[in-house]
């Protein structure tokens, strides 16, 4: 079993607590869930923060974190006056026991597009703490989907063109094949959204596969698929990393060979998610359409790249 949680610097996790839409929406949600005496998991709890806030509405909490920020979280309750309502325990939380039953789980397990933070077989193990009736934060999350165009993509574009009069554009295919992360504005969507998966937790890491069609309603030059996610922390209180959003996570792009398109033109996409020497990895295809006559065809896997570097490293080179 791999080692659980983020080997990261303490910037990833001044990076979290600097993304200002996401600490607002978890402490609104909060104030909207947790009652004084009730008995709160902050799962994968960082430096404490979420911990923290619960405490303060009144909540015993126990917070489970298997990498060594957990002494500063600690150390933070303590400073903060909180050490008798919180308990912080250092601990893989896959398969720490549960050490009393829970009235709510609070966890941010959201990767840019859900699984990449690989926290999922955490929040199914979770779920046994729960108590009958008992709730997650967050309880519902959405997965979204848009084509995207008019934007500069400098890791697949630098493989292009003429760089000191090299070709380099044997390398474009791998780049086509790796996922991006990027910050959208609202303008770069070619299509309204579409909705990909919904995760209820602490239900099992869903089978991603899906085939969408999207009508395209404007011109422009198609670069690639976005995803982002919109999370229910609360009744009314909602998380969302959509274009034009501005968080830590952005957005996740599936990227495919540039191409123009019209308004009415159409984008029929599969993107799928697999599980190749113990890794997960994306695959991406699809076709553009004009009056059923074909544009453009692509297919893309992020395996492709990784064999490529791991036969790279085989051979020493």
């Amino acid at each position: 079993m791999s080692e659980a949680g983020h080997r990261a610097p303490l910037s990833y996790h001044a990076r979290l607590l600097g993304d200002v839409h996401r600490v607002d929406a978890y402490e609104r949600a909060i104030r909207r869930l947790v009652r004084p005496g009730d008995v709160v998991l902050d799962l994968g709890c960082g430096t404490g923060i979420l911990a923290m806030l619960a405490a303060r509405r009144g909540a015993r909490v126990h917070a489970v974190e298997s990498m060594a920020v957990a002494g500063l979280a600690e150390e933070l309750v303590a400073r903060n006056g909180l050490a008798d309502r919180v308990t912080v325990h250092r601990a893989d939380a896959r398969t720490f026991a549960p050490v009393e039953p829970v009235d709510l789980v609070v966890s941010d397990f959201l990767g840019c597009f859900l699984i990449d933070d690989r926290m999922l077989p955490a929040v199914v193990a979770a779920g046994r703490w729960l108590k009958p009736g008992g709730r997650f934060c967050p309880a519902r999350v959405e997965l979204m989907l848009a084509p995207v165009a008019d934007l500069a993509l400098p890791d697949v574009d630098v493989f292009a063109d003429d760089f000191y009069g090299l070709d380099l554009r044997a390398a474009r295919r791998y780049a086509l094949g790796d996922c991006h992360r990027v910050s959208l504005p609202p303008s770069t969507l070619l299509a309204p959204p579409h909705r990909y998966h919904v995760y209820t937790p602490p239900e099992p890491p869903p089978r991603l596969d899906q085939t969408i069609a999207f009508s395209v309603a404007r011109a422009g030059r198609l670069r690639g698929v976005a995803g982002w996610f919109v999370a229910e922390l609360a009744p009314d209180v909602r998380l969302s990393t959509e274009p034009g959003v501005e968080t830590h996570w952005g957005q996740y792009l599936f990227p495919i060979p540039a191409v123009d398109v019209l308004a009415g033109d159409l984008l029929e996409v599969r993107i799928a998610l697999g599980e190749e020497s113990g890794d997960a990895t994306w695959q991406w295809s699809g076709a553009v359409t004009r009056g059923g006559e074909t544009l453009a065809t692509f297919a893309a896997d992020e395996e492709e790249w990784l064999g490529k570097r791991k036969r790279i490293g085989r051979d020493g080179g």
